[in-house]
């Protein structure tokens, strides 16, 4: 009886599905739009998602990711975020709590020698760990013994790349390197995992030297697995007191934050990232993208399934005559809807196939479709969703006619679908004219961003990053920048111990003559005319001039002293009426060896880093820096500018004895800032462009319906003397209609969610009423050609032929 019932079932599910596919192939222009939308939507969507994924499973194959932490500091005179700590906060962590786990990484490595050769050069992103990093993080040893590396003296492992570009293989166990004075040897090579924010080109172990820093100094990654039962704030607090107490005289220079292993890749964004990080607001854009496609496609079907439920009425009529009841009808509609969804899907995955290349160009990502893994559970569920979603109503308008009504002739179409397709057009207009708006306004933002004033310039500026101070800001002999400016087409040459396009991570107490607090203040080391180098706009007082050699720090004499150069907001903020009288004023770095300094210039405000952040008072010390590493800035002649770049890369590889300079041009750095927003760019203004041409789609379809059901009334106007271009305007007038409305709901509803973002934006644009305006225009026009297009060839019938047909 029960194998009865089942085969039963399983004739009646074969049925449904032979009905189904006979119905579905009996339309076949109705099919190939439906085909069409659900292909581009499910593509686009599937794209959009494939990158989501990725983003989103950044460090979780991390052993205890759900338990482990980057310990970082908010620094509050500076107002700025910091991923770094003291190693000396291992010993207050385990104290409070012995079941604190710490491990701590220290980044850079001196300059690197191969066996047999003279010439220098610098290992890519070198840490120095500790033995316990393999419980925080994944790494896969390929060869030799990673322990040995991490526990021993003098032996090294170099990651898979790593080793290909020093020695040409990646087989370079038992190969020998010098580091400054000590030479090392290879004892493993390894890799990690592509989804991880932390990137190292080699691993060592950590020196006693840095293990033993004090609290004052910040110069490691701190990772700690916290107990689940610990409470972290009162263990932030605590340690916070302690640090301000013990590092910096009590005073509230530091608040200590923990940031979530798996957050950080896309919710932190601080100087001095291992690697570059993604966005959450362009993961979030792109999960709002995806799902307006999916409903944009599932709205075109839902639109064109109940228009043309007319077309099936009779058929419901028969079947429920037969004996049909109305779930079975339900289900056999069902299962159309999720046949045409599957038929989608498959060329949706073969679209995706052909475009990833290109896709993967634009997220800058190494996307690949896995159907056994997630991309293929995001292919089933994303398919099953819009078959079912948008397969539901229909099924449940059309499987409820009623049998007598339709087979008596007395058949009528209700309001309710009527009104549903007029309230998911005018979604699909106000989605249009949002994403029209949108794409127009980051366009604007990102312009404006890029072209802010910085306070410098960046036009034919040559940066030579990552050269060691020793060679630089603590060499007595400053006969390397002296080189380079005798070279043809350098204007004017200076070093910094920091990059405009990064975070300022250092700064002085300063001790102002007529005020009693100490004010906090962001400091630059800079060299000899820097103001000339860097394009600075001065306002008062000079540069830093080798004519005046008392500029340069003195740290020999009795009294510590240098010249300062500050800027326009730091003079206002320490109470002088003007730039000028700030000129000449002497000012004092308090602490165990004061600072005596002497304002010689005052320049125009100078925005460092994006303009995502607020400028600040900053103020450029002449000859001194703490950094281990500093960069070079060269003023080019523009017309002379490439040739110069080869020469000065010639004379620094010379005498610096390095192949490997790291050289760029500021504008470039600059440009980079910017990424993220250009890629948000980007990828909103493509998928918005394919989110109206799929509500071209739909609005084809329905028109093409309509212009159909309408053609005998059309007929009968132009015998009545109606001309051709006003019966078109008849026919799309309804739809231009429902387009005003879908005006009257975008236009404050994109405007708040714009408004809400540009807040983000210490620089930002004011949105004009013009864009509103011409988004709505073009979503007009855009639904006014695609009606006009059918009505135009319905209008040009024959009224007798129609009449006759009719």
């Amino acid at each position: 009886m029960h194998n009865s019932s089942t085969l039963s079932s399983l004739t009646m599910l074969g049925n449904y599905l032979t009905t189904g596919v006979r119905a579905v192939l009996r339309h076949k222009t109705h099919l190939a739009l439906n085909l069409l939308g659900l292909t581009v939507g499910l593509a686009s969507a599937l794209l959009i998602l494939l990158y989501v994924s990725y983003e989103r499973g950044f460090d979780k194959m991390h052993p205890n990711a759900a338990t482990t932490y980057r310990l970082e500091q908010f620094f509050i005179p500076m107002n700025q975020r910091f991923p770094v700590s003291s190693p000396a906060m291992k010993d207050l962590l385990q104290n409070y709590d012995d079941r604190i786990q710490v491990t701590r990484i220290n980044t850079g490595a001196p300059a690197l020698r191969l066996a047999g050769s003279s010439q220098q050069l610098t290992l890519e992103w070198p840490q120095s760990v500790e033995a316990n990093i393999t419980d925080f993080f994944h790494i896969d040893v390929l060869q030799g013994d990673l322990a040995t590396a991490l526990t021993q003296p003098n032996q090294i492992a170099l990651s898979e790349r790593e080793a290909l570009r020093l020695f040409g293989n990646s087989t370079a166990v038992g190969q020998q390197i010098q580091l400054a004075e000590q030479r090392y040897t290879v004892s493993a090579i390894y890799r990690l995992p592509e989804q991880s924010h932390f990137q190292a080109g080699s691993l060592r172990r950590i020196s006693d030297e840095v293990a033993n820093s004090g609290l004052a100094m910040n110069n490691v990654y701190s990772y700690v697995a916290l107990p689940a039962d610990l409470n972290q704030q009162e263990l932030l607090q605590q340690l916070t007191r302690q640090l301000n107490e013990q590092a910096y005289g009590d005073q509230k220079i530091s608040e200590l934050q923990l940031r979530a292993l798996t957050d950080i890749h896309l919710r932190s964004n601080l100087a001095y990232e291992v690697k570059v990080n993604g966005s959450a607001g362009t993961v979030n854009i792109c999960l709002l993208l995806a799902a307006l496609l999916l409903l944009i496609a599932a709205i075109n079907f839902i639109n064109m399934s109940t228009a043309r439920a007319a077309m099936r009425a009779k058929e419901v009529g028969v079947r429920k005559a037969l004996g049909a009841s109305r779930s079975q009808l339900f289900v056999q509609f069902m299962l159309e809807s999720v046949l045409i969804a599957s038929c989608a899907g498959l060329l949706a995955a073969v679209l995706v196939e052909l475009v990833l290349p290109q896709f993967n160009l634009l997220v800058n990502r190494p996307l690949q479709l896995e159907y056994l893994g997630s991309f293929g559970w995001i292919l089933l569920g994303s398919t099953l969703s819009v078959g079912l979603l948008a397969g539901v109503y229909p099924a449940v308008f059309i499987s409820a006619f009623d049998a007598k009504k339709v087979l008596s002739g007395d058949f009528q179409r209700g309001n309710t679908a009527i009104w549903l397709r007029k309230g998911l057009l005018v979604l699909q207009g106000a989605i249009t004219i949002g994403l029209l708006v949108g794409t127009v306004v980051l366009q604007q933002q990102l312009h404006l961003l890029q072209n802010q004033p910085t306070g410098y310039d960046r036009q034919a500026r040559l940066m030579v990053n990552g050269i060691a101070n020793e060679q630089l800001f603590w060499a007595e002999n400053q006969s390397l920048l002296q080189s380079l400016q005798q070279l043809p087409g350098v204007e004017a040459v200076s070093k910094m111990d920091m990059q405009f396009t990064n975070t300022i991570s250092q700064a002085g107490q300063l001790q102002v003559p007529g005020q009693t607090e100490l004010s906090m203040v962001s400091e630059i080391g800079a060299g000899f005319d820097i103001v000339q180098a860097a394009g600075l706009t001065l306002l008062a007082g000079r540069d830093f001039s080798e004519q005046y050699q008392s500029d340069k720090y003195q740290h020999d004499a009795e009294q510590l002293s240098a010249a300062v150069i500050i800027t326009e907001s730091l003079a206002k903020r320490t109470g002088y009426a003007s730039v000028q009288d700030a000129v000449g004023q002497q000012w004092l770095m308090p602490g165990p060896n004061p600072l005596q300094l002497t304002v010689v210039g005052v320049v125009a405000d100078v925005q460092i880093g994006s303009a995502l952040k607020q400028q600040e008072p900053l103020m450029f010390i002449c000859g001194r820096s703490a950094m281990n590493y500093g960069n070079i800035i060269l003023n080019l002649t523009p017309a002379l500018a490439a040739a110069t770049r080869e020469k000065v890369q010639q004379l620094l590889s010379e005498r610096l004895q390095r192949q490997d300079l790291d050289i760029s041009w500021l504008d470039d750095d600059y440009t980079a800032m910017y990424q993220n927003q250009r890629r948000q760019s980007k990828v909103i203004a493509i998928f918005a462009a394919l989110a109206i041409a799929l509500t071209c789609i739909g609005l084809f379809g329905l028109a093409a319906f309509s212009a159909e059901q309408r053609s005998r009334e059309v007929a009968m106007r132009k015998i009545l003397g109606a001309g051709r271009f006003n019966l078109v305007n008849l026919l799309a007038s309804e739809y231009i209609r429902l387009m005003a409305i879908s005006a009257v709901l975008a236009i404050p509803a994109t405007f708040w969610a714009l408004d809400s973002w540009l807040a983000a934006f210490s620089a930002r644009i004011n949105q004009s009423p013009l864009w509103y305006l011409l988004a709505a225009a073009v979503t007009f026009a855009i639904c006014w050609c695609t009606v006009a297009l059918l009505a135009w060839q319905v209008a040009g019938r024959k009224p007798a032929m129609v009449l006759r047909q009719q």
